[in-house]
C-alpha cells in the first residue's frame, strides 16, 4: 500500500507564517505532498518568522482555540482524523486544551496517531514560559512520537547530552514519561557535528535505538524541524503500513535524507545569492543575517523541494544509519 492510496487525515497545529516556511507552511506541504489530507489550525499567525528585524500578527486565546475544535465536532469533522501533529504553541492554557482535545480523540478513535514536537528552544535556551516544560512531560504519555531537539530532550529529560551513551539514556528517560517512540532530531557529538536518534520501546520493554549521520551546512535555516515533524508523521505511517523492520528508524532515515536534501539545497541558494552580491567573490551566511533581503533567501526551499519530499532514497547517499 502506498500512502497515495490511503485515506489519512491529519490536523496540524502549530504557527503560521503569511510569508516564509516556518510552522505548518513547512510541515503541511511534506504532507499533502506524501497523500494525507491535511487540516491546519494556526495557532499563531505573523507576518513573517521572528528571526526577520521585525514582524506583525498575532496569536489564538485559548478559547479561539477551543472555539474551533468545538466547530470542528459539531460537524463530525474531527470523526476522520487518523494523526494529530503538534509543533510551536507557545502558550500554556492552549496547550492544555490541545492535550484535553487529542486525548478525546484517542478515546473516540484509539488508532489515532500523535506526533508532538515539543517546541520549546533550542542553542541552550527556553523560548516559552518555564512552567511549559513539565506540561509537556506530561503531554509524553500520549505521544506516540515525540521529536525534541537536543536542547528539548534534555529539557524534558532533565539531563545534560554530551556522549552517544547520555543522549540514549536520554531517549530512555523520555520513554519512562510514556511515548514509546522518540527521535531526538539533532544529537552534537565530539566525533560528528550532528546525528539523529531514534529510540523505540516495544511493549515488551526492550528498546531499539539507531543513530543516523547527516551533514551540516554553514548557513542560517529555520523551519527545518517543522518539515522534520511533518514528514515523521507521514513516513511512520508508510513503514508501518508496509510492515518494515526498525520502523521508526527507517522513517526517521528518509526523512532525515529530504531534510537533509532540501537543506543543501536552500544552503546552495544561499551561497548562489552572496556570490552574486559580492560581486563573485564567495562566502556563507553562518548566523543570523541582519537584512530582510537576505534572510529571505534563506527560506527553506520547501516547495522546490518536491522531488526531495517524495524520492528520499534518491538523496539518502550522504546519511549514514547504525544501531546502538
Amino acid at each position: 500500500m502506498t500512502l497515495d492510496d490511503s485515506s489519512y487525515r491529519a490536523l496540524s497545529i502549530q504557527s503560521h507564517m503569511v510569508s516564509g516556511y516556518c510552522g505548518n507552511k513547512a510541515a503541511v506541504f511534506p504532507l499533502q505532498t506524501l497523500g494525507f489530507d491535511v487540516d491546519i489550525l494556526n495557532t499563531v499567525q505573523f507576518s513573517n518568522h521572528t528571526g526577520y528585524p521585525s514582524w506583525t500578527g498575532g496569536r489564538l486565546t485559548a478559547n479561539e482555540v477551543q472555539d474551533l475544535f468545538t466547530g470542528l465536532e459539531r460537524n463530525g469533522l474531527t470523526d476522520d482524523y487518523t494523526h494529530v501533529l503538534t509543533g510551536y504553541i507557545g502558550n500554556y492554557e492552549i496547550l492544555e486544551r490541545i492535550e484535553a482535545f487529542v486525548c478525546h480523540l484517542k478515546t473516540k478513535s484509539p488508532k489515532l496517531i500523535f506526533v508532538c514536537d515539543p517546541v520549546m528552544g533550542d542553542g541552550g535556551r527556553l523560548y516559552v514560559a518555564p512552567e511549559i516544560v513539565p506540561l509537556y512531560r506530561d503531554i509524553l504519555r500520549t505521544a506516540d512520537i515525540v521529536t525534541p531537539n537536543q536542547f528539548e530532550a534534555e529539557t524534558l529529560a532533565e539531563t545534560t547530552i554530551n556522549s552517544l551513551e547520555s543522549a540514549c539514556e536520554a531517549a530512555k528517560a523520555l520513554h519512562a514519561l510514556g511515548t514509546p517512540n522518540v527521535i531526538i532530531t539533532s544529537v552534537s557529538l565530539p566525533t560528528h557535528a550532528l546525528y539523529c536518534l531514534t529510540s523505540h520501546k516495544a511493549i515488551t520493554g526492550v528498546t531499539e535505538q539507531h543513530l543516523i549521520a547527516f551533514p551540516t551546512y554553514p548557513g542560517y535555516f529555520t523551519g527545518t524541524g517543522d518539515m522534520f515533524s511533518g514528514l515523521v508523521v507521514a513516513r511512520w505511517q508508510e513503514a508501518i503500513d508496509n510492515k518494515v523492520v526498525s520502523p521508526l528508524a527507517a522513517a526517521a532515515f528518509k526523512v532525515v535524507s529530504t531534510v537533509n536534501a532540501v537543506t543543501l539545497k536552500t544552503f546552495n541558494r544561499q551561497k548562489a545569492f552572496i556570490h552574486a552580491e559580492n560581486r563573485g567573490q564567495t562566502g556563507s551566511i553562518e548566523k543570523r543575517p541582519d537584512s530582510p533581503k537576505v534572510i529571505r533567501q534563506c527560506e527553506l526551499m520547501v516547495i522546490k523541494g518536491k522531488k526531495e519530499i517524495e524520492d528520499p532514497d534518491s538523496y539518502s547517499s550522504a546519511i549514514k544509519m547504525a544501531a546502538v
